[in-house]
């Protein structure tokens, strides 16, 4: 571990705030298996040597995360208009609008931290069309609770927390 300390202290902190955004966007977008938490732990690291800061952390990862739900969106969106008309009356259908009108925001805001949601929920809100607006503000406050709680955390108690 001491190594990789050391390794992580030496690193730019450009560098490191490019990673971190660059793995936090794909986690954003809903891949699967992105860890999000392994540049957050860098991160903490980073601000315990004085390379950076806790609030340029929470800006970096926030913004990957954010911009990557967005992307995920439109990408479903996209998607959707390739599919069969069937699938696509399945996803635009009034029960699922209704539910989303419901639940939308709440389940935007909690699929940002709770990985087994990203990806159905971004996914989703895209290819039911749910409203961009409404998407982009709900997956902003998301994605900034997400990763402010999580960065906060790994920087004052570090990896014991997982």
């Amino acid at each position: 571990m001491a190594n990789m300390t050391a390794w992580l202290d030496s690193l730019p902190p450009l560098w490191l705030h490019l990673s971190t955004f660059i793995l936090m966007f794909l986690e954003g977008m809903g891949i699967p298996g992105i860890p999000g938490v392994l540049p957050m732990l860098a991160m903490a690291e980073s601000i315990h040597a004085g390379q950076t800061t806790l609030p340029e952390a929470v800006a970096w990862g926030a913004l990957g995360n954010w911009l990557g739900s967005l992307l995920g969106y439109q990408l479903a969106a996209s998607a959707l208009r390739r599919l069969p008309g069937s699938w696509q009356r399945i996803a635009r259908s009034e029960r699922t609008a209704r539910i989303m009108r419901r639940w939308g925001g709440l389940a935007i805001i909690v699929s940002r931290t709770v990985g087994s949601l990203r990806t159905p929920i971004t996914l989703y809100a895209g290819a039911s069309g749910y409203p961009w607006r409404a998407y982009t503000v709900y997956s902003l406050l998301g994605a900034v609770l997400h990763v402010g709680v999580w960065q906060t955390l790994l920087w004052r108690f570090g990896p014991e927390i997982l």
